[in-house]
């Protein structure tokens, strides 16, 4: 073979072993993207044809035995003595400061170490996922092809997709946990089940439980205050059992799944995902207040506001409450001016349709100085019938007349500060209104 020939195959050679490790290199790096989430648990599909699975992720935490309450699985108060290393038990958390949200909570936990006076326990807790089943293989335990009706409550699935990771999903969440996406799922094959992981999934919305007190019954649901903390209003859903008998007054043990989020009533929290409620065997009835019975029932969409005259000098208006729990106005009344530099210039339009106010710093309310400190700031009411009342106030003798500008009137105590509208005890009510230089007065808002 003369050299020319032996440099050719040399080169050839050369090359060849140059494509075979970049083939390996890529079948590596390609076999790898295809393991995601390597093991999880099917719960159920969503209406949208989404898998729901989960994956263990028990919370580990210590408390000391000064800090706990323990209990057994009916509730019963049980001595440490009593106790053995993986024991379930219900533990009552005093001072959660332990890392874990056990605030007026018994939660369902498993004992890992019992020493130095402290236990140290572990609660079932899970990472929730999900993923499209669309045009996905799917095989049994077996290796056979099966169809997405045939999984079941349970079932242990290796997820296989082309994505490395998971990527967190926007705003979804199961059960109250939030859930995330497994993109570009190629198959999934069920693999040996995980007993633990099942029993726990099974009993997910039993593992916390909360004594309360119902203050209300809803057509699905019930409005509750905490047993222990009376500061503590919770909106329930009810289990799928509906209502079993509810009234107000009762006392009740719910089991849920430990998550706590807002509810539409204000500085009341929401328990929805609920696997039982049942009413305690005492048939004393509680007597709910009327300050916590407000919060639920008392609502300011029942609340009709008008002004009947409004002068330089004072004001009429009539508020009409028709709340069966009625709100309680402070007699006491602000007047305010907007002191903020009004812009200069003209609204700007963007091509966006965005506009932009140059030389806008909002609102500033200041009160208006007092001519007087030896009149009160407060109204006289005239009661027209259970629900109306006539307020009439007279600023003349406090604040004098007014001249041209925006103001703002509240009645009620506003903290002191004139440019928040809140209270911690008594409803506000304001309105703003502005003054012309030709002396109109427009309202522009009520509340």
């Amino acid at each position: 073979m003369n050299k020319g020939r032996k440099f050719i195959v040399v080169i050839c050679i050369v090359v060849l072993i140059i494509i075979l490790a970049i083939a390996v290199f890529n079948l590596v790096v390609y076999l790898s993207k295809r393991i995601g989430v390597n093991t999880v648990t099917f719960v159920g599909v969503s209406n949208d044809n989404k898998v729901n699975a989960a994956a263990p992720d028990n919370i580990e935490v210590g408390f000391s035995l000064d800090d706990v309450v323990i209990k057994d699985l009916n509730l019963n108060n049980i001595d440490i003595n009593d106790i053995n290393l993986g024991d379930y038990i219900f533990l009552y958390v005093k001072d959660a400061e332990g890392g874990v949200n056990c605030d007026n909570t018994n939660y369902y936990c498993k004992v890992n170490r019992i020493e130095n006076n402290s236990i140290n326990v572990e609660i079932p807790n899970f990472d929730f996922y999900s993923f499209d089943l669309e045009n996905v293989k799917i095989k049994d335990i077996n290796g056979k092809k099966i169809n997405a009706s045939d999984l079941k409550f349970g079932d242990n699935l290796k997820v296989i997709n082309v994505w490395p990771d998971n990527i967190p999903s926007i705003g979804r969440f199961y059960e109250g946990y939030p859930s995330s996406e497994i993109y570009d799922v190629k198959s999934i094959r069920i693999v040996e089940p995980d007993q633990e992981t099942i029993k726990n999934l099974e009993n997910r919305n039993m593992m916390a439980i909360k004594e309360a007190v119902i203050a209300g019954v809803n057509e699905d649901s019930l409005y509750v205050v905490d047993s222990e903390n009376k500061d503590l209003l919770y909106e329930v859903s009810f289990a799928k059992e509906g209502n079993i008998g509810f009234k107000q007054g009762q006392k009740i043990k719910i089991y849920f799944n430990g998550n706590e989020t807002g509810s539409n009533i204000n500085g009341v929290l929401a328990i929805q995902n609920v696997g039982k409620i049942e009413i305690a065997d005492d048939e004393n009835e509680q007597l709910i207040s009327n300050d916590i019975l407000k919060k639920f029932y008392t609502s300011f969409d029942n609340v009709d506001i008008s002004i009947d005259n409004l002068t330089n000098t004072g004001l009429t208006m009539t508020v009409t409450d028709n709340n069966n729990l009625k709100y309680e106005f402070a007699n006491k009344f602000t007047l305010s001016r907007n002191i903020a530099k009004k812009p200069d210039k003209s609204v700007i339009k963007y091509d966006d349709g965005s506009i932009a106010i140059p030389g806008y710093e909002g609102d500033k309310w200041q009160e208006l100085s007092k001519i007087s400190d030896n009149v009160a700031n407060t109204g006289t009411a005239e009661i027209i019938n259970e629900n109306t009342t006539r307020w009439t106030f007279d600023w003349s003798n406090i604040y004098g007349p007014i001249g041209s500008g925006e103001y703002r009137f509240v009645l009620g105590d506003a903290d002191n500060n004139q440019n928040y509208f809140y209270s911690n005890n008594e409803e506000i009510i304001y309105a703003k209104f502005t003054v012309e230089d030709n002396g109109q007065i427009n309202i522009d808002y009520i509340r």
